[in-house]
C-alpha cells in the first residue's frame, strides 16, 4: 500500500510550517536567545493545529501524566507563594510562565505523535542544520567581537546597549562586544547539542553519519570553549563524558544523576559556607566571576534561614536586595556581600526563594524527569541522559531559574529532542517516550495492520 493511502487510513497529520520552523527555530534562538518565547509559541501552534484539524480530542493534549504532574504542582506552589512573597507580582508572573511553558511543551509532545513520521524526520534534520548554522554564527561573533551584532546595534539606535557592562562604546558607537555578551548564545548551543546528535543518527551510511556528527560536535564545541562561560563549558564537557558512560551503564548513570540532583539540594548550603570559610572568595587562582559566585552563594545561604520553610517567594530576590542597607565590601572582595539579583545556582535559589517545601517539590520533579529516561527507546536513552546532565550542570553555576528565555529554551530543547525520538522509533513505540495516549497507540496498531 502506498504512503499516501496509509496516511489517509491512519489519519496522519501534516503541517507545512513544521520543517521551516524546525530550521529557523534553533538558528534564530542561537543568534538571539531572547526570541525563545516566540519560537516555542509558534512551534507549538504548528504542531497542535494539524492534530486539531484531524478532529482529535483537544482534552488529550492537556490530560497530564505522572511525568508532568510534579512540575504542575511546583507551578501551583509558586502561585500560592504570592501570599507571602516579598514581590507578589513577580511570583505570580513566574508561576504563570512555568505553568504555561510546561503545559504547551507537554501538549506539543502529544500532538507530534500524530504528525506524519517522514515529515517529522525531515523536520528534525532541519533542526540539526539550523543548530549547526547557529553555532557557526556564534563562533563568528566570538572571533570578531560581535561584528554582526555590532552592525545591527549601530544601525538601530534602540538596540544599542544601555551600559558598557558587556560592550565597549565610544562616542555613541559600539566598538566591540565582550565575550560575556554571548553567554546566552553558547548556553543555547549546549541545549541543542543532544537533540541535534540524536537527529543526525537517522542519517543513512555509517561514514556519512559519522562525518555529520563529528562536524556538528565541533561546530557546537568551538564557540562554547572559546567563550568565557564556565557553566556552559562544564555542561558541554560533562555531558560528553556522561554519554559514553550512559551507553555502557544506563541504569547506573540514571541512579547517579538522581543522587547528584538530590545531594545538590542537601549540600548546597554547607558547601557555600565551606567555600567562604576557606577564603575562596579571595583566592587569586580563581577567576573573578568564580570569586563573585562564592560571595553571592555564602550571603544567600545566610539569608535562607530568615524564612526557611516557605522562602521569600519566587523571583523576590531583587526586591529584598534593594530593601537591605548598603552592603559591605571587605578588603579583597571583588563585589560587596549581597545576594545579587539571583543566586546563580538553581539549588541555592530554590532554598532562598521557595524554602524547604519548594526544595522538596523541585527535587521530586527532577527525579521524575531523570527516571523518565528509562522509558525511552533503548538507543535514545544515552542521548536523553546526557542532555539532562548538561541541563543540571548549567543550572548549577549560572542563570536565574525564572528567566523567561531559559524556561522557554528548556521547553524548545525537549520538543526538539522528543521529535527526534519519535521520528526514530519503530511504529507503535511513541507511547514509550511518555507522551503517548490511547489514540497514539491506535495509530501504531493501524500502521502495523497496514504493513501486514
Amino acid at each position: 500500500m502506498s504512503d499516501r493511502t496509509e496516511q489517509n487510513v491512519v489519519g496522519l497529520a501534516k503541517s507545512e510550517f513544521v520543517i521551516p520552523l524546525f530550521f529557523f527555530g534553533p538558528l534564530v534562538t542561537s543568534a538571539v536567545p531572547l526570541f525563545t518565547w516566540l519560537f516555542i509559541a509558534i512551534t507549538v501552534v504548528a504542531l497542535i493545529v494539524p492534530y486539531l484539524r484531524r478532529g482529535c480530542d483537544w482534552r488529550q493534549l492537556i490530560r497530564p501524566t505522572a511525568d508532568v504532574v510534579a512540575l504542575y504542582l511546583v507551578a501551583v506552589y509558586v502561585f500560592l507563594g504570592t501570599i507571602w512573597a516579598a514581590d507578589p507580582s513577580a511570583a505570580l508572573g513566574k508561576s504563570a510562565l512555568l505553568l504555561t511553558t510546561a503545559l504547551i511543551t507537554f501538549a506539543a509532545s502529544k500532538a507530534m505523535t500524530f504528525l506524519d513520521k517522514p515529515q517529522l524526520g525531515r523536520a528534525t534534520l532541519a533542526f540539526a542544520a539550523g543548530a549547526f548554522i547557529g553555532a557557526l554564527f556564534v563562533l563568528f561573533e566570538l572571533l570578531t567581537d560581535g561584528a554582526i551584532t555590532r552592525f545591527v546595534a549601530n544601525a538601530f539606535v534602540w538596540l544599542k546597549p544601555a551600559s558598557e557592562k558587556h560592550a565597549k562604546i565610544s562616542h555613541g558607537i559600539v566598538m566591540e562586544f565582550k565575550a560575556r555578551e554571548f553567554s546566552r548564545n553558547v548556553a543555547m548551543l549546549v541545549f541543542y547539542l543532544w537533540p541535534g546528535l540524536l537527529a543526525l543518527t537517522a542519517i543513512e551510511g555509517r561514514a556519512r553519519r559519522a562525518a555529520y556528527i563529528g562536524l556538528f560536535v565541533v561546530a557546537v564545541a568551538a564557540p562554547v570553549l572559546l567563550s568565557d562561560r564556565f557553566s556552559s563549558q562544564i555542561a558541554l564537557v560533562g555531558s560528553l563524558l556522561v554519554f559514553p558512560l550512559a551507553q555502557a551503564w544506563r541504569r547506573g548513570v540514571v541512579r547517579a544523576l538522581v543522587i547528584f540532583w538530590c545531594l545538590a539540594f542537601a549540600l548546597v548550603l554547607p558547601l557555600s559556607f565551606f567555600a567562604y570559610e576557606n577564603q575562596l572568595q579571595v583566592a587569586p587562582w580563581l577567576s573573578k566571576s568564580a570569586r563573585h559566585r562564592v560571595i553571592i552563594w555564602e550571603y544567600t545561604a545566610e539569608r535562607v534561614f530568615d524564612r526557611p520553610w516557605f522562602g521569600i517567594g519566587a523571583a523576590s530576590t531583587p526586591v529584598l536586595r534593594k530593601q537591605h542597607t548598603a552592603p559591605e565590601q571587605p578588603e579583597g572582595f571583588v563585589v560587596p556581600r549581597s545576594t545579587g539579583s539571583h543566586a546563580h545556582n538553581l539549588f541555592l535559589q530554590a532554598w532562598y526563594e521557595l524554602g524547604v517545601v519548594g526544595v522538596m517539590m523541585i527535587a521530586f520533579a527532577g527525579v521524575i524527569l531523570v527516571l523518565g529516561t528509562t522509558r525511552l527507546p533503548t538507543r535514545t536513552q544515552p542521548f536523553a541522559i546526557a542532555m539532562i546532565a548538561a541541563l543540571f550542570f548549567t543550572m548549577t553555576f549560572a542563570w536565574s531559574m525564572w528567566q523567561a528565555w531559559l524556561l522557554c529554551a528548556v521547553g524548545l530543547m525537549l520538543i526538539y529532542f522528543l521529535s527526534a525520538a519519535i521520528a526514530g522509533v519503530t511504529n507503535g513505540a511513541a507511547d514509550l517516550i511518555g507522551c503517548g495516549s490511547e489514540s497514539a497507540k491506535e495509530v501504531g496498531r493501524k500502521r502495523t495492520e497496514l504493513r501486514r
